[in-house]
């Protein structure tokens, strides 16, 4: 039995049935025994006796008293009555203090008393069995009710596919938890649509962004080698290494985002954002830093250093002359890059956190990237439970990015700030150039020592000649 109805009726039912079964059975003994003690009343005969002679008792007659002693007796049929509504015959107990009563009598008065008994109970049970099919049908109905509109999403639901998402189910006008689950799958279907329409639209443009780098080197190489004799190969070389760092900073990127969207933010470090902004900067040339110390935050450090470094390197692509990083504590770390470049016009500043998003002023290969960098930021802030906008800049002409990440941790705290990192952090892969880190987050990038070559191994005894 898999239908929820039918169960639910069921159990109604029995537990129905079992309750009036049991308030029958004690209606029914108590019917019995009333109908005992009416059937003796009424059965019950009065006598005055003197010795051996009983002279009956009668209101409407007069008798004569005996002589001597007399005493009052009395003779009655008390039935034994069964609770079978089916039984005919009954067996009594007779009381002769008096005059016994003749058999065939006795036996009359308990033969009729079980007959009026078996039809008590009968109509007893046609009381019960009937109220208990009321029940079932009552609660068939309300069920099938109830159940409608659930009967009606799941139809609905079933319909859904991947190609008409756009479809919900009804939600019924009461208030109630049936009306409360369709608004919740309905949510559900609107993030699910939501994610999928997301999905499609950075497969596009992630075709679309690799498409271009992709078509220009076979471009460049299939008109090198239909003149190979006219070709300048170091220049068609640096061309198609051009186009291949772009491809992997691409694929690096979407690589990157990836992996932001799958892996949860679990196992938390923590990361002194201040040595993570000052390392940062100190690798670029015109940015100004103004921070606090020790301002400790729970993270990825690696994520957030990759956050800063989009918003620099955003920065310094659109600054005229300056930079300016400023770093602040309390419950809640701010963290704001400033430059003075043109700006961002009010209605895109939302804009341009979308992926693959590049306003018109950054759409040359030379100067525009693949508008990852800023999605990519805000991603990351997100995942670290904080914001990240565009606002004016103040004192600026530019614009402002200012980052804000829950720190959750007392200020200061300096012991074993970095001594949690992640064992993982030291182990790398490198992808198409770019080092990756294989759980999820990037590394910052580490200077790689030039190789100390063993001149005796490959010249022998022969020495190369230094100028």
């Amino acid at each position: 039995m898999r239908s929820l109805q039918a169960k639910v009726t069921l159990l109604a039912t029995v537990v129905t049935a079992l309750l009036v079964g049991l308030a029958g059975v004690l209606m029914a003994d108590a019917q019995r025994q009333q109908l005992t003690v009416r059937t003796a009343e009424s059965s019950r005969v009065h006598y005055i006796c003197s010795g051996a002679t009983c002279v009956p008792l009668d209101r409407q007659t007069a008798v004569a008293t005996p002589g001597g002693q007399v005493r009052h007796a009395s003779t009655e049929v008390r039935p034994r009555l069964s609770l079978w509504p089916f039984s005919e015959a009954a067996s009594y107990d007779p009381v002769p203090e008096g005059l016994p009563l003749e058999p065939g009598d006795a036996v009359e008065i308990a033969t009729a008393a079980q007959r009026q008994l078996n039809g008590e109970t009968l109509a007893l049970l046609g009381v019960l069995a009937l109220i208990t099919g009321l029940v079932s049908v009552t609660v068939l109905a309300a069920t099938s009710r109830v159940l409608r509109p659930v009967e009606i999403m799941r139809a609905e639901l079933a319909e859904i596919n991947e190609h008409n998402l756009a479809r919900r189910v009804p939600v019924p006008t009461s208030d109630n938890e049936i009306a409360r689950l369709a608004a919740t799958l309905n949510d559900t279907l609107d993030r699910v649509h939501r994610s999928v329409e997301d999905t499609r639209r950075f497969v596009a443009d992630a075709s679309h962004e690799l498409r271009s780098p992709l078509a220009a080197l076979r471009a460049e190489l299939e008109i090198a080698l239909s003149h190979p004799g006219m070709a300048d190969w170091p220049t068609v070389v640096k061309s198609a290494l051009d186009d291949a760092e772009r491809l992997q900073e691409l694929t690096t990127d979407l690589l990157l985002l990836a992996r932001l969207d799958a892996d949860a933010l679990d196992n938390q470090d923590t990361v002194d954002l201040s040595a993570v902004v000052a390392r940062e900067v100190s690798r670029r040339a015109m940015v100004t830093l103004h921070a606090d110390e020790n301002v400790l935050v729970p993270g990825r450090r690696a994520q957030l250093s990759r956050l800063l470094g989009n918003l620099l390197d955003n920065a310094e692509r659109h600054a005229g002359t300056e930079v300016v990083v400023r770093l602040r504590g309390g419950e809640t770390a701010t963290l704001e890059v400033i430059d003075d470049g043109p700006g961002i016009p009010e209605a895109d500043r939302e804009r341009v956190f979308d992926r693959f998003t590049r306003l018109d002023e950054a759409r040359t290969r030379a100067a525009g990237g693949a508008g990852l960098g800023l999605a990519i930021a805000r991603r990351i802030a997100t995942r670290h439970q904080g914001t990240l906008e565009a606002t004016d800049a103040e004192g600026f002409r530019g614009i402002r990015f200012v980052a804000t990440i829950p720190t959750g941790i007392t200020q200061p705290r300096r012991a074993a700030v970095l001594a949690g990192q992640r064992i993982g952090d030291d182990v790398w892969q490198f992808l198409n150039g770019a080092i990756v880190s294989t759980h999820g987050h990037l590394p910052e990038p580490r200077a790689v020592p030039e190789p100390e070559l063993d001149w005796d191994l490959i010249f022998g005894e022969h020495q190369p000649a230094h100028a």
